[in-house]
């Protein structure tokens, strides 16, 4: 894998002294409805982009001041053992697997906000505050 750095958005009630979990690990909800409902339905997705700008983009969205945006080291969280599995929507491939060619919404989301997914779970030492978006 060619990803090195990841950004995050930070919910509110997330903590970087106790990782990132997914709200809901046991979620039966598809990859597509997650992306196409964002964070109205739990899931056990959790959205990361390829880039700060893009993250800076979605945090710019947000009704929460100030928001935080993290930097994910995934060589670190790939050595760190975690059962994991990373989605990279930025690659068309993995998308047409993954979003239908008709849901034009999160097709639209995932190439605008650089969207990669990761399933399980991030520990706090993958974990650095990249910056504060007020």
């Amino acid at each position: 894998m060619d990803i090195s750095l990841l950004y995050r958005v930070l919910r509110p009630d997330e903590n970087l002294i106790v990782g990132i979990l997914a709200q809901a690990p046991s979620s039966q909800r598809t990859l597509e409805e997650h992306i196409s409902n964002g964070s109205r339905y739990s899931s056990k997705f959790i959205s990361t982009s390829k880039s700060l700008e893009a993250a800076i983009s979605f945090a710019s969205m947000s009704r929460n001041r100030p928001v935080r945006i993290v930097r994910i080291d995934v060589t670190e969280l790939i050595r760190s053992g975690q059962c994991i599995q990373i989605i990279d929507l930025t690659n068309p491939f993995v998308v047409n697997q993954h979003i239908s060619i008709n849901n034009d919404i999160a097709r639209d989301w995932v190439e605008r906000f650089q969207e990669v997914v990761i399933v399980g779970s991030i520990p706090p030492q993958c974990l650095k505050l990249e910056t504060v978006v007020q």
